[in-house]
């Protein structure tokens, strides 16, 4: 069996053999098959860029290619320079590596500002510098709302005065440069206003103003005219959404829990009572009696004398009084007076009916059903009504189901779209082949590379070379000692006797002895019919 020895041997008695012409084709292929897979190795493992950072101030782009340069990292820049690029694989270590080193800093300075301090520095100075690292770190703490791209603070601070009626109040400038198509709430502008009040002492919000780069006023306590019929119907919708979204939330997770993930479509309706309303009840019970106050009068006088006949009053016991001369005594007055006043029991209210109750609540779930393999094909299987109903009735126990409130839940057993699962399944495959396509490439390049190129040059010039000298070999023995023949003819002059080293190479070289004495037979026939002509 051959050795990698014997090839070399093979390979460069096969290079020596050439001549100058085949030589520089055969060096011009060998560079051109080498010089295409170098080149087509690295264009396949040409590494992934991702972006680092975005929308960066040009003095940060800076200071972070600079890292990059320092540390022999690759990286790209593009939109100006406000976008770095750098290989996926390193993006999140470079990212910790670079906040370790304080980048990028921002638009502005912040109180790092201070690290650096001189003896020197006067006390106007320093004043200036707090204030400008004030002013950045509030544009800082601004530019992390996700609709800012940048944003800019100017705070006036009048100069102190001993006198109070001198003193002025600080104010402050807000300039937003808003992203593209993005817009803030007003909830999220007076957080901003009240952001940059808090951190300035002294500064009222109402001296804050807010404005975009547009020219547009976003704050202005001047110019401010609240419409509390608005800002109501603000607060209102917001309470809406976030019910519905908490019912949504629950109902959905539940469900998924159950079913797995993407399998049910839940979407609320919530129907609230924003109505205020005041009540005052007055309730008498007549059955319940207390005595509130009672008063009694008792009055009587003395006694006297009177005649005529007992029992006859009125004048005719004045008539007759004389007449029968008889005396009687009895009371001249007597009184008695009780009053007595009754409370009859009240009941007073005063109520105010809850603001935001709900009055009505609806539910609409979507479920998918369950998907079968049969004959190589998908095919979708609805869920049995016992499963429609056990899941309306989580539903109903999720969302605290309610006949008074007349509550409704619809609860449906439809196929989700194919298209999604088939994207959904092509995109797992895609993220796949994407890990997979670098070495899969070099696997088939290399393969490539021999087959086409290694192999082809082995066969041409190494093993076929080979097979022509053993399958021509006694013609090419033939032919050499043909050539050979004219200096092997004897010479004029007498030659020295050579028997024992034609002994000695008939016996290395049988065949090539065999071959030899055929020629010579071969060449004696030829003359010995030479002469016999011509005779």
């Amino acid at each position: 069996m051959a050795t990698a020895s014997d090839y070399i041997a093979q390979l460069k008695k096969f290079y020596e053999d050439l001549s100058l012409r085949q030589k520089i084709i055969a060096g011009a292929v060998v560079a051109f098959a080498v010089s295409s897979f170098i080149i087509f190795f690295f264009i396949i493992n040409a590494p992934t860029y991702k972006t680092l950072y975005s929308d960066l101030d040009q003095k940060d782009a800076a200071e972070i290619v600079k890292w990059l340069k320092k540390n022999d990292i690759p990286y790209k820049i593009s939109n100006g320079g406000s976008l770095i690029k750098v290989p996926e694989e390193k993006v999140y270590d470079i990212r910790l590596a670079l906040a370790s080193e304080g980048l990028p800093r921002g638009n502005g300075v912040g109180f790092e500002l201070f690290d650096k301090t001189s003896l020197g520095t006067t006390d106007f100075v320093q004043k200036v510098n707090y204030q400008r690292a004030l002013q950045g770190e509030l544009e800082k703490t601004i530019s992390r709302f996700p609709q800012v791209k940048t944003a800019r603070v100017h705070i006036a601070k009048p100069k102190d005065s001993l006198f109070v009626h001198e003193r002025r109040e600080p104010t402050a400038s807000v300039v937003l440069e808003l992203k593209r198509g993005q817009e803030l709430s007003q909830s999220q502008i007076m957080g901003i206003v009240h952001l940059v009040a808090s951190a300035v002492p002294r500064l009222k919000k109402d001296n804050v103003t807010v404005v975009d780069t547009s020219g547009a006023i976003l704050y202005d306590s001047r110019m401010e005219v609240k419409d509390p019929l608005k800002e109501k119907a603000n607060l209102r919708l917001t309470y809406q959404r976030r019910l519905e979204d908490y019912f949504k939330h629950k109902i959905q997770t539940m469900l998924e829990d159950a079913l797995g993930p993407q399998k049910a479509v839940v979407r609320v309706s919530a129907e609230i009572d924003f109505n205020e309303i005041k009540t005052n009840e007055d309730r008498y019970d007549p059955d319940t009696i207390a005595i509130r106050s009672e008063q009694k009068l008792e009055e009587i006088q003395g006694e006297g004398t009177s005649q005529g006949i007992p029992g006859v009053k009125g004048g005719l016991r004045d008539k007759l009084q004389g007449n029968t001369g008889i005396s009687t005594q009895e009371p001249v007055v007597r009184k008695k007076k009780e009053t007595t006043n009754y409370e009859i029991s009240r009941i007073q209210r005063e109520i105010l009916g809850s603001i935001g109750s709900l009055k009505r609540l609806s539910v609409a779930v979507m479920v998918d059903g369950k998907y079968e393999e049969k004959k190589g094909k998908t095919v979708y299987v609805p869920r049995n009504p016992e499963e429609m109903a056990s899941l309306e009735r989580i539903v109903k126990a999720a969302m605290g189901f309610s006949e008074e409130r007349g509550d409704e839940v619809s609860v449906v057993n439809v196929a989700f779209s194919p298209e999604g699962k088939k994207q959904s399944k092509l995109a797992k495959a895609m993220d796949i082949f994407t890990h997979l396509i670098k070495p899969i490439a070099n696997l088939i390049l290399a393969l490539i590379f021999i087959f086409v190129v290694v192999r082809p040059l082995i066969n041409r010039y190494v093993l076929s070379p080979r097979e022509e000298e053993e399958g021509r070999a006694p013609e090419a023995i033939e032919g050499e000692v043909s050539e050979g023949e004219v200096a092997l003819k004897p010479p004029m002059e007498p030659i020295p006797d050579v028997t024992d080293e034609l002994r000695d190479l008939a016996s290395d070289y049988p065949e090539r002895a065999a071959a030899l004495i055929k020629v010579w037979l071969r060449e004696k026939k030829k003359e010995s019919d030479e002469v016999i002509e011509g005779e």
